[in-house]
């Protein structure tokens, strides 16, 4: 198995794919599946689509090359994981999935910061 590279964008769109995955207690290769699948699977991938796009600041269209899909399906994602943010519940329990996936990502690009400066020393 490849390394983990908090770079790409692809480590970045499985990352937020397993963790979303994991809340709603479904399977990663349902959610990352090409077809639709369940409503609660599609649910689970337009979330995790959000995520990468809000949490980890990544283009429409980059999410849409990682996740395999077209900008403007990740677009209608996007739009409506953001109308069910009207719910409050909802509302925190995405915040918390996003500052979880903000916090694995840079924690992966950490050790990196620390080599590069321990090398400038």
């Amino acid at each position: 198995m490849a390394k983990f590279d908090p770079q790409k964008d692809e480590d970045r769109a499985y990352l937020a794919a397993a963790l979303t995955a994991y809340a709603l207690g479904l399977k990663l290769e349902a959610v990352l599946s090409p077809e639709r699948g369940r409503p609660i699977e599609a649910r689970a991938r337009h979330i995790a689509m959000y995520l990468t796009h809000v949490a980890l600041g990544m283009s429409l269209a980059r999410v849409a090359r990682a996740f395999d899909r077209d900008r403007s399906t990740v677009a209608y994602a996007c739009h409506l994981v953001e109308d069910k943010r009207d719910d409050a519940d909802f509302d925190n329990w995405l915040d918390q999935l996003s500052l979880g996936l903000s916090s694995v990502v840079l924690l992966g690009i950490a050790p990196r910061l620390a080599c590069s400066n321990s090398l400038r020393r």
